[in-house]
């Protein structure tokens, strides 16, 4: 979602940032915290307790990975606000140690702070803790990566924090559905197998329209036991709570043309993280056949094989919006 935001909010300054300059700032920013359902050892309260935000950032900061001259809304420099909230000092702030060892009560409630709990430390090791330290950190590539190729010519991203490395490279056959609801059922009746890589077309800001989280077929995919052994890749969007080889965002979307919406069932797909590349293993005279086929359907071409009920609000979005390299923003010039 950071991704996505930040080049919609980039295209409406007038700034020039790209999927290319998310890729180059994620290799050399190293990930430095892990949580939940990126690791089983930690959850959000784990890193409030190891300093929270500002623990992040003061590692970043001594890494010279961030500008801590800049002004925050309450007035702070960046510097003077890491400071002031630091834990790993020799000296930590009475304010600092309320804020960072709350803890979760572990009931229900519905008022703010009402159960009181508190953690009896702090988390400061940087080492081994939930935040570490740039020597320590849990990759020293950044937890994001763009992909690009022949179905993803404008990239496509992957959270690789998410990834056992064991699948960075992974080769499968294409199972393709039309909507999540789609693949949803394929993946809960037994149709994807080990090996395969799911393809969910036409859920992009254009084709959905929209560009709904692709969340619940990666949770199936984790249910049946194929974390490891499967891929998916889609037009449409994923969000810090996925998990898995999942690939998403692929620009151009199926619905704007995107050779994406040519991949048939069968086909070989290969994906290689770390040399930033997605392949269809199809000939470009194949392609160029298959898009001519599809383009000979008129109204018709790139468009879903489904039965969903779209409102004229959502389909005057889908004359107007870009792909996802572009942060899904109106076309209005």
């Amino acid at each position: 979602n950071t991704i996505l935001h930040l080049l919609a909010v980039a295209n409406e300054a007038g700034v020039d940032f790209t999927m290319d300059d998310i890729d180059r700032l994620s290799r050399r920013v190293p990930c430095i915290c892990k949580v939940a359902p990126n690791t089983k050892k930690y959850h959000i309260q784990d890193v409030n307790r190891a300093g929270g935000i500002m623990g992040i950032m003061e590692q970043l900061a001594e890494g010279g990975l961030v500008d801590t001259s800049v002004p925050r809304a309450d007035g702070y420099t960046l510097a003077e606000a890491i400071d002031k909230y630091r834990i790993t000092g020799a000296t930590v702030s009475e304010e600092a140690k309320e804020i960072y060892s709350s803890a979760p009560g572990n009931r229900y409630n519905i008022v703010m702070g009402s159960q009181n709990a508190a953690y009896t430390s702090l988390d400061a090791d940087r080492a081994g803790g939930c935040i570490r330290d740039i020597a320590h950190a849990y990759t020293q590539d950044g937890g994001l990566a763009i992909l690009k190729g022949n179905i993803a010519e404008n990239g496509c991203v992957v959270k690789t924090a998410g990834v056992d490395e064991s699948i960075w490279k992974f080769s499968g056959k294409a199972k393709v559905f039309h909507s999540q609801d789609d693949a949803c059922s394929g993946i809960l009746n037994g149709d994807v197998e080990a090996g395969d890589v799911v393809v969910i077309l036409y859920e992009g800001p254009k084709g959905g329209p929209g560009m709904q989280e692709m969340l619940y077929p990666t949770s199936y995919i984790k249910a049946k036991h194929l974390g490891k052994a499967c891929a998916l890749i889609t037009d449409g969007r994923f969000s810090g709570g996925t998990s898995g080889l999942s690939i998403g965002h692929i620009s151009p979307e199926a619905a704007a043309g995107g050779a994406i919406g040519l991949v048939k069932d069968g086909d070989r797909i290969e994906i290689d993280i770390p040399a930033r590349r997605i392949h269809l293993q199809v000939t470009d005279s194949e392609l160029a056949l298959r898009r001519k086929q599809e383009e000979a359907r008129g109204k018709a071409a790139f468009t879903p094989v489904r039965d969903r009920k779209v409102s004229k609000a959502l389909k005057a979005y889908a004359a107007l919006v870009s792909s996802a390299d572009l942060g899904a923003v109106r076309l209005i010039d």
